[in-house]
């Protein structure tokens, strides 16, 4: 057999997980269970069926010492969700016997080394993309179950604003010169093509780079709301309305709050630094 077959998905006690001979990775298990007790087991460990109730772990074996580790019962912890407390993502806050849902996977001795292998070589390969990884991290309500902290988000803004800083646009070349006596061949200036390559302006003293991501549809409904905001002030870019747009939107998520919960046309444009005609 030279490829693992799946068999069937099920959900069985950790007396009768075995961890695979010889893993080499050493996973950070306090990180894992604070995801699991947050998120729930959203991924299945692969194992494969040795002998009858005997199963050992190709991938997962960190995961299921983080259960091993949460302990039979009710932790008596529990999860804050926005506003909402919930219960533990193991356990339920219930009577709980340590069980894992598995993968059960039929495969070689060769080809569960490889698995094993490639499971935990995969995650060193990759790498990140820091504005990505930064806007998904600042998307959220709290850090929670992440594996990351505040001080990760904000160790990262940093190294995203520096690494803007010290980005210099590459130095222009020197137009060849002309042969003398020859036909001046140059083609007449047009103007630069939508979405060209040529490097943005950098930004005025004082400034930082801040680059916002969408969706190409997210992207052309950006660009016509701001071209709308432009009627209203002419004279600023799109970082400005941007800005005024998101003032406006906190106050609105503010009134929230207000004992009678309005929030009129006039606090809105005062948000948005529009002054009363």
């Amino acid at each position: 057999m030279t490829q693992a077959t799946y068999v069937r998905t099920d959900t069985i006690p950790l007396g009768q997980l075995v961890p695979f001979p010889g893993n080499a990775k050493r996973g950070d298990v306090g990180t894992i269970l604070t995801s699991l007790c947050r998120n729930g087991q959203y991924r299945s460990l692969v194992v494969r069926e040795v002998e009858p109730d005997r199963y050992v772990i190709l991938t997962g074996n960190h995961t299921t010492q983080a259960l091993a580790a949460h302990g039979p019962g009710d932790c008596g912890m529990t999860v804050k969700v926005g506003e909402e407390e919930r219960p533990c993502g193991v356990c339920g806050n219930e009577t709980w016997d340590p069980v894992a849902r598995c993968e059960i996977v039929q495969c070689d001795e060769e080809t569960a080394r490889r698995i094993n292998l490639v499971d935990n070589r995969s995650a060193d390969l990759g790498t990140y993309d820091d504005q990505a990884l930064a806007e998904l991290i600042a998307g959220l309500d709290d850090v929670h179950g992440t594996g990351y902290t505040d001080e990760d988000l904000a160790d990262l803004l940093t190294a995203i604003e520096e690494a803007a800083e010290e980005e210099e646009p590459p130095e222009e070349q020197p137009a060849p010169a002309a042969t003398p006596g020859a036909p001046d061949t140059a083609a007449p200036a047009t103007p630069a093509a939508a979405g060209d390559s040529t490097p943005p302006t950098p930004p005025p003293p004082g400034h930082v780079i801040m680059t916002l991501t969408y969706l190409p549809p997210d992207r052309d409904e950006a660009a016509r709301l701001v071209s709308v905001a432009r009627e209203m002030f002419p004279a600023e870019g799109a970082p400005e309305i941007v800005l005024r747009a998101l003032r406006t939107l906190t106050a609105v998520l503010d009134s929230r709050h207000a004992h009678d919960g309005v929030l009129t046309v006039s606090a809105l444009l005062k948000a948005a630094g529009v002054e009363p005609s």
